[in-house]
């Protein structure tokens, strides 16, 4: 447990790293400076190797613990697990899709950017997600290691540019990412709007993540090293694609497919894209 702890206390330390960063003051670093790589990046990512470093390394024990008898067989955790697992996909996706139809529907400008640079962010990283587990090709915890003398799963398997399928995409955990994409990316919007809520918001999106990370663990789908590697590529990727939209305006994308809310033939409310000519 003592282990356990110390991963997500560099985890934690790591995503308040991300949180000052995006929260530095505009007198002192520029927006586009911001939206570029600087020193406190450079921080961030030492922070998160560090992190995934120590996690590789106790993979398996991590692993072993999650999966003890006495921790699977508690009904009230298997509930926990299930439910932050579906906060990490498809509740990040709703979360955000959510707020662009009601910033839309009610005419608040700032909600409706934070909800479509929230939802980019998210398809953003899950592209990016998907790519890497193609190519990394490393075995989920539940499947059975190939050496004889390995008595239960090996952390150390890899089937490069094999993890397109189910069993071989372990790495990075996709539902950490997506999560953590989306408590980046509203955390810095919260913090662009000058929004006091922040302080209470960012640390409750950051606690979500993380419990979408355990639960990826606690369900046997991610080594330790995917949710630490997740955490760090959604934290970049949210943050950094929110201070680049501030910085840079809408994009072509943003411009020609334009979100709007009406009514559907049922008469309920949807969330629909119209084409617009590019100008």
């Amino acid at each position: 447990m003592r282990r356990l702890l110390a991963i997500l206390a560099v985890t934690t330390l790591a995503c308040d790293v991300t949180r000052a960063a995006a929260q530095s003051s505009p007198d002192t670093v520029s927006r586009r400076e911001q939206s570029g790589i600087s020193k406190r990046d450079m921080f961030l990512a030492s922070a998160f190797v560090l992190g995934a470093t120590v996690a590789v390394m106790k993979d398996a024990s991590l692993d072993s613990r999650m999966q003890a008898p006495g921790v699977q067989r508690s009904g009230a955790l298997r509930s926990l697990a299930g439910g932050a697992s579906n906060l990490g996909n498809p509740g990040a996706l709703v979360l955000t899709t959510s707020l662009l139809a009601g910033g839309r529907l009610f005419g608040s400008d700032r909600v409706a950017d934070a909800g479509l640079h929230s939802t980019e962010a998210i398809l953003l990283s899950a592209a990016t997600t998907s790519l890497l587990k193609g190519v990394v090709g490393r075995a989920r915890p539940y499947v059975p290691s190939s050496d004889p003398n390995e008595s239960g799963p090996d952390a150390d398997v890899f089937r490069f540019g094999r993890g397109f399928g189910r069993d071989y995409s372990s790495f990075p955990s996709g539902h950490t990412t997506v999560a953590f994409t989306a408590a980046s990316a509203l955390t810095r919007e919260l913090f662009d709007s000058h929004s006091e809520a922040r302080w209470v918001v960012g640390p409750l999106l950051y606690g979500g993540a993380t419990a979408v990370g355990l639960s990826r663990m606690y369900k046997n789908k991610h080594w330790a090293s995917d949710v630490v590697a997740g955490a760090a590529l959604g934290t970049f990727i949210g943050s950094k694609l929110v201070a680049y939209k501030h910085t840079h305006g809408a994009n072509r994308f943003e411009r020609f497919l334009v979100p709007n809310v009406g009514a559907s033939p049922t008469g309920s409310l949807a969330l629909t894209w119209s084409l617009t000519p590019p100008r």
